[in-house]
């Protein structure tokens, strides 16, 4: 199954720091066809192998000098790949998005992307050494403190209770899992404010409320525990669900 089984409109399912890999083998696929089919070209038009031998030199030194200009483009971005995940090991990518942050995560973790249940739209969900969480993401302004178990802004409640809201998605995601019989494990989740100042410390009713700028740290501070295979199981449940 594709890493990318993706349309527009529908779930996004990734393994983690893919993107440069598959990047450097289609353009290299893309410029071999062509070369391949400008001397077949050549042959066609001018009917000989001798055209192919004055002609077909000329045009392959300007496509190998192509496929080299496209070969050092794709060395280029997979130094990104290299230095981004170096940079997430360092915590140097703490204030990047939310995808960005998920997309330097190491490629042992799979991501999939606005999954939908009948609670709402999960903005992620990501399975790995780590284990199963669901993180949900605001862009609200402003300071976000808890007075006990509710969240407030500037000292005031939200217009809605995103801590049940959060659990309502999880739990799906949970039973789900327990349904098809892939596992019964806890899911946690995670509410990520993108442009709030986060004071709260900790968990809401068990649901992780932190900043953009924390998430690298949070995701760094969980214990190792699922292994790859179960990870992989787990991600071709939910994937196959949305889209069947």
């Amino acid at each position: 199954m594709s890493d990318f089984p993706n349309a527009k409109g529908a779930v996004t399912y990734r393994k983690a720091g893919l993107d440069a890999r598959k990047m450097a083998y289609s353009h290299l696929a893309i410029g071999l066809s062509f070369l391949f089919l400008s001397i077949g070209g050549i042959y066609r038009y001018m009917g000989s192998n001798q055209a192919i031998a004055s002609l077909g030199l000329t045009v392959m030194v300007i496509i190998s000098v192509k496929i080299h200009h496209w070969a050092e483009a794709m060395g280029d971005k997979n130094k990104k790949f290299t230095d981004r995940a170096i940079a997430w090991k360092q915590g140097a990518v703490a204030d990047e998005s939310v995808d960005g942050l998920l997309e330097a995560l190491p490629n042992n973790y799979f991501v999939i992307n606005d999954f939908v249940t009948k609670k709402g739209t999960t903005d992620y969900i990501v399975v790995g050494p780590k284990g199963i969480l669901t993180i949900e993401t605001k862009n609200h302004k402003g300071v976000v403190t808890n007075n006990g178990e509710k969240l407030m802004r500037d000292g005031h409640p939200f217009e809605k209770d995103f801590i049940e809201q959060a659990w309502a998605q999880s739990y799906f995601v949970r039973d789900l899992l327990a349904e098809k019989g892939v596992c019964a494990l806890r899911t946690q989740p995670v509410i990520v404010f993108t442009d709030a100042d986060v004071q709260v410390k900790g968990r809401v009713r068990g649901v992780q409320i932190i900043g953009i700028k924390d998430l690298h740290a949070f995701l760094e501070g969980l214990p190792v525990w699922m292994s790859e295979r179960l990870s992989k199981g787990i991600i071709d449940c939910l994937w196959s669900t949305q889209n069947n």
